[in-house]
């Protein structure tokens, strides 16, 4: 009932915006305009696999996960034997996610928009057995390779016969091995970055699989279901949807060129939706929920806390190579984290609860309002870890 009057109040708060109702004013909820115009949408994308290459769209939909296509599948090492021995337990995670934070090289590696590739015809009128959607995967730091091609649709996934219990930082969540042709090609280019990666594989999520958002930064108009559950976040770090504008990358990068260094593009800090034309940079901090788009079509997202940024920020996004910025840069003014240890760059977000947003497109261009506002968010503890606590008993 709650998660019903909260998402009831937004789309009444939307639609008299739009009539123009609440333009600014003192109440919290104005949309915030700068230079001249309305925010919009900049920029969209998608990382099919997790801490690959980023891939720019026109649009996109969403679904359960997200945005659809984005980060569905990742990286992973076996964990090491249990010293106690016996194996793994129920429930206990074989293998742990791998990203640019301890491998530097995945940001070479290209991840195309998946493919469509239609088999046969089907006796009874859906996708034939023989259909593909198949993403090409290639790395600039392989010189004339012809990258390797992976299967992602649904069904080709489910029928992979290989699944273990991957580790995604506190969580657990079941992965299919996408075959011994994909672990090759990346493990060829990660056992650079440290040999001990040569036993790398390549995952997807499966169907089945359900991974929820942290609860405690949760709102009730997100809340999914007769039973108003938390909504899924794929295989993304903690949140299906990450939020940035472009006013708080000019800002730091301002503060860069005083210090003489060279700007950084966006891409640094991967995020899936980039907005344009807001009133100030870091104006996201106090943002709770903003429409995309007019009408029905629209799309609400509830900004729920803000993303503490670790040295894969710090990691060129086409060659791999690794320097300070920015976080030498954003510790002078974005710690904000519970002991200034974590600094932060960009909006987690997740989808509002109401079918309408899970069925809805966005496009680069749409109109952004912001439809509440309130106190920023930040973790209420140290969040980053090191690679040593990472993989601290794989010595």
């Amino acid at each position: 009932a709650n998660s019903h009057a909260a998402r009831r109040e937004l789309r009444r708060i939307a639609v008299r915006k739009e009539a123009g109702e609440l333009c600014g004013g003192d109440d919290g909820a104005g949309e915030a305009v700068g230079g001249g115009g309305r925010p919009y949408v900049s920029g969209i994308f998608i990382h099919p696999v997790k801490s690959l290459r980023p891939v720019s769209l026109s649009e996109t939909a969403f679904d359960e996960h997200g945005l659809v296509g984005d980060r569905r599948l990742m990286v992973v090492r076996p964990n090491p034997t249990p010293l106690h021995g016996g194996g793994f337990g129920e429930g206990e995670a074989t293998h742990r996610f791998l990203t640019q934070r301890q491998a530097p090289g995945l940001a070479t590696i290209e991840a195309a928009v998946p493919v469509e590739v239609a088999g046969g015809s089907s006796t009874a009128g859906g996708p034939s057995k023989e259909t593909k959607r198949l993403i090409k995967l290639s790395s600039s730091s392989i010189p004339n390779d012809g990258g390797v091609f992976v299967d992602v649709h649904p069904s080709s996934v489910e029928a992979l016969p290989v699944r273990y219990l991957a580790g995604l930082w506190g969580d657990v969540v079941e992965v299919a091995d996408c075959g011994d042709e994909a672990a090759e090609f990346v493990a060829k280019i990660v056992g650079r970055d440290d040999s001990r990666f040569e036993d790398a594989r390549l995952v997807s999520i499966v169907n089945s699989s359900v991974r929820k958002v942290n609860e405690l930064y949760c709102p009730d108009a997100a809340r999914v279901g007769p039973w108003a559950t938390a909504p899924q976040g794929g295989l993304t770090d903690g949140f299906p949807i990450l939020v940035a504008t472009q006013a708080s990358l000019n800002e730091l990068n301002t503060r860069l060129e005083k210090k003489a260094k060279e700007r950084l593009p966006m891409s640094r800090f991967r995020p899936n939706i980039v907005i344009d034309e807001t009133s100030q940079p870091f104006d996201e901090d106090e943002w709770k929920a903003i429409q995309i788009g007019k009408g029905p079509d629209s799309v609400i997202l509830h900004v729920v806390k803000g993303c503490p940024r670790c040295k894969q920020s710090c990691t060129d996004q086409l060659t791999g190579e690794r320097g300070e910025e920015p976080l030498e840069t954003l510790s002078e003014f974005r710690a904000l984290g519970a002991d200034g240890t974590d600094v932060y760059f960009a909006q987690n977000a997740v989808l509002d609860g109401d079918a309408t947003s899970y069925g809805g497109r966005i496009r680069v261009g749409d109109p952004v309002t912001v439809l509440t506002r309130g106190g920023p968010v930040w973790d209420s503890e140290t969040v980053q870890q090191n690679d040593a606590q990472l993989w601290e008993n794989d010595e």
